[in-house]
């Protein structure tokens, strides 16, 4: 049986609905109806001429056709939330997969360098601390000219 909250929830499906079953009706019949099915079904009665039981019969048939278009939609919806949610997971782990690759290329690279500037001190020990002196200094010159300004 159409529920009061029924009728008030898709009133503007089911007032189209209603419209196309029964031509005789017209929109001001229906104004002010929302909600109240006694009289909903007593004004299609009226302008009519069928019985109470079949109204009441036939609004069910078309909340309930709603009903499952709305169940339907939902699920659609759903479906398709799921789908966003797969496709997101998948590219966060391609993201993932990519960003841990460069990682390792990138910490191999530093490797390299480090046991290359570890290699180069083992064989020119004197030249590396020269070197290293040499370039403490001017980076302190380089500093106290700058704060001087």
């Amino acid at each position: 049986m159409t529920t009061r909250e029924e009728l008030r929830g898709h009133w503007n499906e089911i007032r189209g609905r209603i419209e196309e079953r029964w031509s005789q009706l017209n929109s001001s019949d229906l104004d002010g109806l929302e909600g109240k099915t006694d009289q909903l079904v007593g004004k299609i009665q009226q302008k009519t001429g069928e019985t109470s039981k079949d109204i009441r019969k036939e609004l069910d048939s078309i909340v309930e056709n709603l009903s499952q278009s709305a169940s339907s939609m939902a699920e659609k919806m759903g479906d398709t939330f799921n789908e966003a949610v797969k496709s997101s997971k998948e590219q966060f782990a391609h993201a993932s997969e990519t960003a841990r690759e460069q990682y390792e290329h990138m910490n191999e690279s530093v490797q390299k360098g480090y046991r290359e500037a570890e290699r180069t001190v083992r064989k020119h020990p004197a030249e590396s601390v020269a070197v290293a002196f040499g370039t403490g200094l001017i980076a302190g010159v380089i500093i106290s000219l700058a704060w001087r300004r």
